[in-house]
């Protein structure tokens, strides 16, 4: 039997994709980590934590070269240069795999 697509999904996970997602939020940037030793990309939250002092909370990993994904009943992906390459095409990409199915 399968995994279901969302079987590791947390509602932390769900709150942190509705803030990107959200107007109300304008402090989520892109910033350099290291995952596993390796460089990485995390899409984060940054906050005022007093004088002179940021609080930086990780939303998500950014896809890179070297790891390696694999979904549920689907084959694996490496790398991060799939996709569409222009802005409109990802928009109509995305907008497509979000409209729900008829029935």
């Amino acid at each position: 039997m399968s995994a279901l697509p969302w079987g590791h999904i947390t509602p932390g996970h769900v709150r942190a994709f509705q803030a990107l997602r959200s107007p109300l939020y304008d402090n989520i940037t892109l910033m350099s980590c290291w995952v596993n030793g390796e460089p990485g990309v995390a899409v984060v939250m940054v906050e005022e934590a007093g004088e002179g002092a940021l609080a930086v909370m990780p939303l998500f990993v950014a896809i890179t070269a070297g790891m390696e994904l694999k979904f549920p009943d689907e084959g694996e992906s490496s790398g991060g240069g799939g996709g569409p390459k222009n802005p409109r095409e990802a928009f109509e990409a995305a907008k497509e795999a979000m409209r729900p199915s008829p029935g």
